[in-house]
This record gives structure tokens, C-alpha cells and sequence, in this order.
């Protein structure tokens, strides 16, 4: 048995006597029948019985006091533990925020990561790897509209004279003027800029008709020459470029790669014409 159900146990004991040690009194003293002599024997056999119990009740109180005490430290302990909890649930909280932080870098990192590696390091337009995704990406989607879509390359005139004459430095230099030219010529939205490879850059541009498309060609060809960007080793005395146009109404999916032989030829053949110059090739489906 614990303290606890002993203690219990005594008080339901002392109680029960002293109600019974009541009712005894109680009797004798409406007896009339009791003599003196037995009165005074009943009265010191209760005041000892009553003397027992006060004993008794300190005790039950002294026992009363532990188990205060007891219910006090351990509500105390009760009180540490919640405060413990709080606090470790705080700190779980705030590195759940910091998990989540941690997260949503890792995603814009990634996010960027993927973003640059679809970039040209040099130029800021999209590299090769996007340019080939973005056409495969286009024709598919001409052939389910049944729409048209168009490429340009471009090349700039005696690049590698003026990469051995003016250095690699201003020929990196004039790979980036050229590469925003095509940035602030290119408006809509679907339409893609890239480096197509060394001083070569192309222009994918879904849904344009051949009217449109040369005219846009035309336009970045003069906005290039228009930078006034010395070229000794150019017959024209500033930096130019020659420009091939293809444009394809797309029948199958294999078919992209003639649309971009088609454009090369154009290329070609504009810089066998003298340069500085836009060709196209007819019309394919």
C-alpha cells in the first residue's frame, strides 16, 4: 500500500470512530439509567478515545503537508516540462522557417542555375542547347497549329580578321553589340535570340511570314551597321552582318534540321553576294 492510500485509509478510519464515539456519548447521556460512577468511566474512556484521534488527525495532517508539498513540486515540474516543451516547440518552429528559407533559395538557386544554363556566357542571349530545345519545341507546335516558322542566322563580316587585328577582346566586345542589337530588335513574345556558335548568331520566330520576316532581317542588319563600330579589315569600314532567312511550314518533326540547312545556304550565299546583306530561301512545307 502507498503513502497515499494509507493516509486515505486512516482518515476514513478516524472519522468512522469518531462519528461512532459520538453516537456512544450521545446514548449514555440520554440514559438515565447511568450512574455517576459509570459516567465518569465513560467520560474518560472517550476523552482518551478523542485524544487518540487528535493524535491520529495530526498525523493525517503531517501527511497532508507531504503530499501539498509533493502535488507543489511536482505541479513545479509539470510547469518545467510544459515551459521546455514551449520552448523546443519554439525552436522547432523557427528551424522549420529556416528549413523553408533554406528551401526556397536552393529553388531560386536552382531556378537560376537552370536559367543560366540556358544563357550564352558571353553575350546574354540563349545559348546553342536553347536554341536547338526552343526550335524542336516551335516546329512541334507549327505542325499541330499549322502554322509557319522562320530562322535567321546571322554572321558578322571578317570576324577572324577582326579577331587577328583588333584582338579577341574587342571581338568579344563586338559579339555583345550585336547581341543586343538582336535583344531590342526582338518584341514578340514567342520569338527567340541565340548564339548559334563563334561569331554566328540565330533567330527562331514562330508564326511570321516571309514579308515580315525579311523586313525584321533588314532591320537588324542596318541597326548593326548603325553602331559605327570600326572594322579596318571590312570593306565597308564599320562592323556588318549578312543574314540567311528560311521559312517553313512544318509536315513532320524530323524536318527542322532542313528549315536550318536552308537558312545556312541563305547565309551562304549572301556572303558569296559581297556581305552586308539579307538573303532567303523559298518558301518549304
Amino acid at each position: 500500500m502507498t503513502i497515499d492510500e494509507a493516509a486515505k485509509t486512516n482518515a476514513e478510519e478516524v472519522f468512522a470512530d469518531d462519528a461512532a464515539i459520538a453516537d456512544a456519548a450521545e446514548r449514555i447521556a440520554d440514559d438515565e439509567s447511568v450512574s455517576h460512577e459509570e459516567l465518569v468511566i465513560h467520560y474518560r474512556f472517550l476523552t482518551q478515545k478523542y485524544r487518540s484521534i487528535v493524535r491520529q488527525l495530526v498525523k493525517i495532517t503531517r501527511v497532508g503537508d507531504v503530499l501539498q508539498k509533493k502535488l507543489m513540486r511536482t505541479q513545479q515540474e509539470l510547469d518545467r516540462r510544459n515551459e521546455e516543451l514551449e520552448q523546443t516547440n519554439t525552436e522547432l518552429n523557427r528551424r522549420n522557417e529556416e528549413m523553408e528559407q533554406a528551401r526556397a533559395q536552393l529553388e531560386q538557386a536552382n531556378h537560376s542555375l537552370h536559367i543560366l544554363s540556358y544563357l550564352d556566357g558571353l553575350t546574354g542571349v540563349a545559348n546553342r542547347r536553347h536554341f536547338d530545345e526552343y526550335l524542336e519545341q516551335e516546329w512541334r507546335r507549327a505542325i499541330r497549329k499549322g502554322s509557319s516558322i522562320a530562322l535567321i542566322l546571322l554572321d558578322i563580316d571578317h570576324f577572324k580578321r577582326l579577331n587577328d587585328s583588333a584582338g579577341h577582346q574587342f571581338g568579344d566586345e563586338c559579339l555583345r553589340r550585336v547581341a543586343e542589337t538582336l535583344i531590342a530588335g526582338v518584341r514578340r513574345a514567342g520569338d527567340l535570340a541565340a548564339r548559334y556558335g563563334g561569331e554566328e548568331f540565330a533567330v527562331i520566330l514562330p508564326d511570321a511570314q516571309t514579308e515580315w520576316v525579311l523586313g525584321f532581317a533588314e532591320d537588324i542588319r542596318q541597326r548593326v551597321e548603325q553602331l559605327g563600330i570600326p572594322h579596318p579589315e571590312s570593306p565597308e569600314g564599320c562592323l556588318t552582318v549578312s543574314l540567311g532567312v528560311a521559312v517553313a511550314y512544318p509536315g513532320g518533326p524530323d524536318e527542322a534540321t532542313k528549315m536550318v540547312a536552308m537558312a545556312d545556304r541563305a547565309l551562304y550565299r549572301a556572303k558569296e553576294e559581297g556581305r552586308n546583306r539579307v538573303l532567303h530561301m523559298l518558301e518549304i512545307a
